[in-house]
């Protein structure tokens, strides 16, 4: 049951990132880091209490994304990735945020 509640939270992170995204912005700093360190540790706690073992290819998207998530989120709070953004970058992390949200959406189903 948490885990819904955390991919809920997920799912609405995604939704507002890839809105934002799609309009050139991002969210501010602060609430980035809180997002940042959230997502690594949710997709720790995906791949360790996951009930998605029964679905090879949902656990290894899992595995992906905590790998981009910790190596992503890390970056991120180095402020490595601020200096890469631009307009047509900010689109395809757009296209980014909803694939995973799509993938969290299915982890819901």
């Amino acid at each position: 049951m948490l885990l819904i509640y955390l991919t809920l939270i997920m799912v609405i992170i995604h939704l507002a990132g890839t809105l934002l995204s799609f309009s050139k912005r991002t969210f501010p700093k602060s609430i980035g880091y809180l997002i940042a360190i959230y997502e690594m540790i949710f997709y720790i706690i995906l791949v360790s209490i996951s009930k998605l073992y029964y679905n090879e290819i949902l656990i290894i998207i899992a595995y992906m994304y905590l790998i981009i998530h910790v190596i992503g989120g890390i970056a991120y709070l180095k402020g490595s990735l601020s200096k890469i953004y631009s307009p047509v970058r900010l689109k395809y992390y757009g296209i980014y945020e909803l694939v995973e949200m799509i993938y969290l959406l299915v982890i819901l189903i």
